[in-house]
Formats: structure tokens, C-alpha cells, sequence
């Protein structure tokens, strides 16, 4: 998992496969059949396997006017030192889905854990984090329209 990656990253082959499973289209031509959802499974430290399922319209990219617009798979190429690969990169385009607490311990590689959990984005999730953040200070709308940005 990476927050400062946007895309999914593959190295060499499977990137390759990748793209040959799930090529860039017309937006209006991708379909469930064209493009179906995706399962990436993540194994926990007791080795409890976990499918986390990703629809077209969460793994692809728009771009260009609606009634024209080209998708692209959110996937790169990045090819990992040998040192820590082979593997692949989660970035924002899955982080943004899943609710990811990241813990890095005492700093050291054995000690990071990562707990990933569906997120939801429904009327009571909202009114949820509405109460649990009621006390919490806000930015006024003053605050936003008297804000100056620092230019040099």
C-alpha cells in the first residue's frame, strides 16, 4: 500500500497481461464483459486470505468530454528492486475504497501493520461522522473566502 502512489503498479509480465485482459476503451463501450470486476486477495499474518473487489468504474480512469471520453485501467509499470520484490503496488485508486489504518510500530519492517475495512459512503455513515466530529473546530466560511495563497 502506497498513499503516494495513485495507480496500481505490476511489474514487467504482469503488467503486460494485465493490459492485454483489460485494454483502454471508449467509455461508452465498457461493459461488465469488456471490463469485469477485479479481486486483488490479501493474505493477513495468519495467513486468513481476504478478496477485495473492484468494479470497472472503480479501477478505471476517465478522460476527454462525456460523450467522447476514453477509460484507461489505473495501472502502471513499476519494476521492484529484486531486494523487495516481485509484487505489486496499491495506491489510491484502491486505498480510496477501503477504510486503511496504517501502524508503523517501532519503525522497524517486521513491526508495520496495515488493517484495511469497506468503507461507506452512505447517508448514515455521514450523519455518523457528523456526531462523532460535532466538537471538533471547523474553517468558517470566512476562513475560506479570506483565505490568500502564498505566491512567489
Amino acid at each position: 500500500m502506497d498513499t503516494g502512489t495513485t495507480f496500481f503498479t505490476f511489474e514487467d509480465g504482469k503488467y503486460s497481461d494485465v493490459m492485454g485482459k483489460l485494454p483502454p476503451a471508449d467509455c461508452s463501450d465498457v461493459t461488465e464483459l469488456t471490463h469485469p470486476p477485479i479481486t486483488i486477495t490479501l493474505e493477513n499474518v495468519h495467513g486468513k486470505a481476504s478478496d477485495y473487489i473492484l468494479t470497472n468504474k472503480q479501477y478505471m480512469t476517465h478522460s476527454g468530454p462525456e460523450s467522447t471520453a476514453r477509460c484507461s485501467p489505473a495501472f502502471m509499470q513499476i519494476d521492484l528492486p529484486a531486494a523487495h520484490g516481485p509484487g505489486m503496488i496499491l495506491g489510491e485508486i484502491f486505498i480510496r475504497h477501503f477504510f486503511a489504518v496504517f501502524d508503523r510500530g517501532s519503525g522497524e519492517d517486521f513491526d508495520a501493520k496495515l488493517a484495511l475495512g469497506t468503507s461507506c459512503d452512505t447517508p448514515e455513515a455521514h450523519s455518523r461522522l457528523h456526531t462523532l466530529t460535532a466538537s471538533q473546530p471547523i474553517f468558517g466560511a470566512d476562513a475560506i473566502t479570506t483565505a490568500q495563497p502564498i505566491l512567489d
